[in-house]
């Protein structure tokens, strides 16, 4: 039985974990090259991953396969609460890529609840992280089964926590949900409480109720279904434990290039030379503007 994680112990577990993983062939790190490419203003990390495609082989492979039922013990990490346990990506391009799962199945297009949210909020007090959440395969999910993910920050090392941090600073005195000018799609974004995540059941509730906040805004609705709401359009969310970020999406990909949340950021996957010189013709901002909501 995976053990019930304690307070502070988050950061330690992973980084032991992520050893005997690696020394027991079951984690597969995606090794990478990354360019800097910037578009009016939005400074990006596009990151050439060779072997995405076997990723994406073994998905057609078996299509119906679900990795978290049960997860693999080698990658399991704790027991986040009686919902949700957290849990190794096993193709991580990030290192310390923490996929945060339904103990039960539950389908990616369903809602966040305060279960979830009570989960990652768990996780983005423990060590600075960004949290994330693909709605949907339009959106960029990869399995069915409900998982947000938590990325270390920074996220490629260095000193900045991630790409678009010109377009996020500078707006810590906002209040309430805005629309960022930087940011040329559709979307919310808000700042959250100083010390909010010292209160887990006050940052739970509080996060929450910002979530369903930034659904209503742009016009995402809660679809009843006999399991749950389900979602009436896909979206990602982001969230550090600074702010939020929500995202409504038109599609999952631009000529071959998928994304995800992390795009959203400022950081994208290539899976080789040809895509990354495609993507630079077009225009990284371009790229997320073409997958995602005009103004």
């Amino acid at each position: 039985m995976t053990a019930e994680l304690k307070k502070g112990t988050l950061w330690q577990k992973i980084v032991h974990q992520t050893e005997l993983a690696i020394a027991n062939g079951t984690l597969h790190s995606i090794q990478t090259l990354s360019q800097e490419i910037d578009q009016d203003g939005c400074d990006f990390t596009v990151r050439i991953a060779k072997n995405l495609q076997r990723k994406r082989e073994q998905k057609e492979i078996k299509p119906d396969f679900n990795p978290f039922l049960p997860p693999e013990p080698s990658l399991t990490i704790a027991k986040l609460s009686p919902t949700h346990i957290a849990v190794l990506n096993k193709f991580n391009v990030v290192n310390h890529h923490l996929l945060i799962v339904t103990s039960k199945f539950e389908s990616q297009e369903r809602l966040l609840n305060e279960c979830d949210f009570n989960a990652l909020c768990r996780c983005l007090a423990e060590y600075p992280a960004l949290g994330f959440y693909n709605g949907g395969e339009a959106a960029g999910a990869s399995q069915k089964h409900k998982h947000l993910q938590l990325v270390p920050l920074p996220l490629y090392g260095g000193t900045r926590p991630y790409p678009f941090l010109s377009v996020l600073a500078g707006n810590e005195y906002y209040t309430g949900i805005q629309q960022l000018s930087s940011l040329p799609f559709k979307h919310a974004w808000c700042n959250l409480p100083k010390k909010l995540f010292d209160d887990l059941t006050l940052a739970t509730i509080y996060c929450n109720k910002v979530y369903r906040e930034m659904l209503m805004h742009l016009n995402i609705e809660a679809l009843p279904d006999t399991e749950g709401e389900l979602q009436s359009a896909p979206y990602n969310l982001l969230m550090t434990s600074d702010w939020m970020l929500l995202v409504p999406r038109s599609k999952e990909s631009w000529q071959g290039i998928s994304v995800n949340a992390l795009g959203y950021v400022g950081s994208l996957f290539v899976s080789d030379h040809s895509a990354l010189e495609k993507l630079r013709g077009f225009g990284p901002l371009n790229l997320l503007k073409e997958v995602s909501y005009a103004h």
